[in-house]
């Protein structure tokens, strides 16, 4: 596969997907964490990570600023999920043979998005934090793919399916790298900052900049020199990449000194912007704060249809030629052509 800025070295087609149980007895299922376990591998963003259990997905527990309103805080002081609950992250660090500060996967998790009472509405289930990730913590990668191979063989339904932090991709150990993995709960395709009344008098916090910046101000702290970043996501996490590559690359990468190659794989991404949307639901997000810091010039195309494609060739340019980027995509998407048309004001 070719990208823009040379061949892509590996390819990694996934979405990260939760499949959650029906059964309604999750609390005596062997393949789900007990809250006791959960409890003992959840820590704050201030433990470092070299007191974390090795091979281990823990979670990660955000905190607010005392100025907790996405209105007044700085980016990523003020992290949350659209109906006010927690925000948090997950994240694994390799085995003990295998431990180093130098390699990371941070993976994007995408779906969907709303901008007015009725999208919001329909989606209303995933503006709260999605705790069903809480079954992989005090579990090890290995054990995460295996059980979910076992119950997707016996199509029961009642487990997360896979994560990569346990494969090889062509050349690429991903089981050597410290695995991120960024959960999605708040319809914004993680870029807002705002707090928005609809007019049902539904409160819905489009801050999922807010909570982009809180995971990578943890990760500026605790792997200040990594050598290669490995960054993906899917749908809404893979529209996200292209802002989450730039403040990777801003502060890794300074001052021309260029030491952190970031390979980027784009699963899904969606960039549907008709004029109405633009015009009439945009600013809802308000993703602006975010763009600022990537220096893309808002102003001149925030209504403009080729949006999209204007941040893609700012970022591109400001960019590193040692950089992989990858795209997948498909020839028909019926989840986007129901978008388009919502977006579409239809």
């Amino acid at each position: 596969m070719k990208s823009p800025m040379g061949t892509i070295r590996f390819v990694l087609v996934v979405c990260l997907t939760v499949v959650s149980t029906t059964t309604g007895e999750e609390d005596n299922d062997e393949n789900y964490a007990s809250s006791t376990t959960v409890s003992a591998y959840t820590v704050s963003t201030s433990t470092p990570v070299s007191q974390w259990t090795p091979n281990t997905i823990h979670k990660v527990e955000t905190s607010m600023s005392s100025s907790s309103s996405a209105a007044t805080a700085a980016l990523g002081d003020a992290p949350q999920c659209g109906d006010g609950t927690a925000f948090s992250f997950y994240a694994t660090r390799p085995t003990q043979k295998n431990l180093n500060m130098k390699k990371l996967l941070i993976e994007f998790v995408g779906g969907g998005a709303c901008w007015d009472a009725t999208t919001c509405g329909k989606m209303a289930s995933y503006l709260t934090f999605p705790d069903r990730f809480d079954a992989f913590v005090g579990r090890s990668c290995t054990e995460v793919q295996y059980g979910s191979s076992q119950n997707n063989n016996n199509n029961d339904g009642s487990f997360p399916l896979n994560l990569l932090c346990a494969q090889q991709v062509g050349s690429t150990d991903f089981t050597t790298y410290n695995y991120i993995v960024v959960p999605y709960c708040t319809q914004d395709v993680h870029t807002g900052n705002n707090i928005m009344t609809y007019d049902d008098g539904t409160v819905v916090n489009h801050v999922g900049g807010q909570n982009m910046m809180a995971v990578l101000r943890w990760i500026f702290k605790n792997f200040p020199k990594p050598s290669h970043i490995a960054l993906t996501g899917c749908s809404a996490g893979a529209t996200a990449l292209p802002i989450a590559y730039s403040l990777l690359q801003q502060h890794y990468n300074q001052f021309l000194v260029r030491n952190v190659q970031i390979s980027t794989i784009s699963d899904s991404p969606v960039y549907l912007t008709p004029s109405y949307f633009l015009e009439n639901a945009l600013d809802n997000w308000n993703p602006w704060q975010i763009m600022y810091r990537t220096g893309f010039p808002y102003e001149t195309w925030r209504y403009n249809e080729e949006y999209p494609t204007r941040v893609w060739d700012h970022i591109l340019r400001r960019g590193s030629n040692r950089d992989k980027w990858g795209f997948v995509t498909h020839t028909n998407d019926e989840t986007s052509q129901a978008y388009y048309t919502w977006m579409s004001g239809n």
